[in-house]
């Protein structure tokens, strides 16, 4: 109790030090000032996202809940610690997409970036079409700007989503990770800018994902995606994204199934690299899947059921068939020797947040969620 008293004694002295600094402004909120410093230190977390969704190739994607999690702090000398899926192929130098993703932050602040320690714990898979490198872009970015203070304008300018586009070069993941949700993303030709809009998703759709042990290069795998395609098959994809989006809007889950038909990519990289994805995808249709598809360039396949209700553990498993879908894939990629696991998650409506800061962005006047 003694200790926890002097650290809530430290805490408010803090807090009040800076509001000394800062002014409290007036109707009892902080001035911006306090929101718009420097800090030293912060912590953010960005979600997983899930990309293309069949028919909606580069521009359609949709934030999962699995997690990465960032903490940088101003420090004597560059570091970066990874701990979690991936740590041991990522780079620990200043290629490292966190650190690219930072530097573009501190760039668009017109600030110099000080030596900074990074602390990365992954829990998304890395190179299986989840959106890692996405996830690192947003999380450096989102850390960037904090440590600067910086802001930038969001409501018609997308600020944040140019950064992360300029690096990422197509927004389909970069813009769930940042928003949550769905995502429906292009470059607007009459507003020279990426721009997003948010779909509507209904409610109690379960994600089941078969994630291989290998992993996919984005870059190779683009190399067998055609430069021109048929009219027949332009006109197959936008019909067919077209008509997964009203379904979407409208809730038929039952129309997922043919809105998530692909001509553009999923049947070159099925048939040049991913042999188990259409006998996978058959499997997870057959035990009832909403949806099938390859998520981003793959190798993750991902099934949707429907028939969710409040916590996941505490319903009848009667009432979705999520675990018999992924029991089925899970048999189908062993009778290919596909080695990998199952893992059900939910959509997030909540995209990249800030969850720690120092100095704290809430004061004693006025606190943010969890007291960041």
């Amino acid at each position: 109790a003694a200790i926890r008293a002097k650290q809530h004694a430290a805490t408010k002295a803090r807090r009040l030090a800076q509001e000394k600094e800062f002014g409290s402004g007036s109707g009892n909120r902080p001035r911006l000032a306090s929101l718009t410093m420097e800090r030293r230190k912060v912590t953010v977390q960005v979600p997983a996202t899930t990309a293309n969704m069949g028919s909606g190739y580069d521009c359609l994607g949709m934030a999962l809940d699995m997690w990465n999690e960032l903490t940088v702090e101003r420090s004597s000398k560059f570091e970066i610690i990874a701990e979690g899926e991936g740590a041991d192929d990522l780079p620990l130098d200043e290629t490292n997409l966190v650190v690219v993703g930072l530097k573009s932050a501190f760039g668009a602040a017109g600030k110099p970036v000080p030596p900074l320690k990074y602390h990365m714990i992954n829990k998304i898979p890395h190179g299986r079409g989840l959106g890692s490198s996405s996830a690192a872009i947003v999380a450096g970015i989102l850390a960037g700007l904090a440590l600067t203070g910086h802001r930038l304008e969001v409501q018609g300018k997308e600020g944040v989503l140019q950064l992360a586009t300029e690096i990422e070069g197509h927004p389909d993941n970069v813009a769930p990770a940042m928003y949550g949700g769905i995502q429906l993303g292009l470059y607007s030709e009459e507003e020279k800018r990426w721009a997003t809009e948010r779909l509507s998703l209904p409610h109690g759709l379960i994600f089941v994902m078969f994630i291989p042990t290998f992993v996919g290069k984005t870059s190779e795998l683009r190399k067998v995606v055609p430069k021109k395609v048929s009219m027949a098959d332009a006109v197959f994809n936008m019909s067919r994204l077209a008509w997964f989006i009203n379904a979407l809007n409208t809730g038929k889950v039952k129309n997922f199934r043919e809105g998530l038909r692909d001509r553009l990519h999923q049947p070159y990289r099925a048939e040049a690299v991913y042999t188990h994805l259409d006998p996978l995808m058959k499997a997870a249709y057959d035990a009832g899947a909403a949806g099938a598809y390859l998520s981003g360039a793959g190798p993750v396949v991902m099934a949707i059921t429907s028939g969710g209700s409040g916590d996941y553990f505490t319903q009848l498993q009667k009432e979705s068939n999520d675990i018999k879908v992924a029991r089925a894939m899970t048999k189908v990629a062993q009778e290919l020797n596909v080695p990998g696991k199952v893992y059900i998650t939910h959509p997030t409506q909540t995209g990249g947040v800030i969850v720690s800061a120092d100095p704290p962005y809430s004061t004693e006047l006025v606190e943010f969620n969890g007291g960041t």
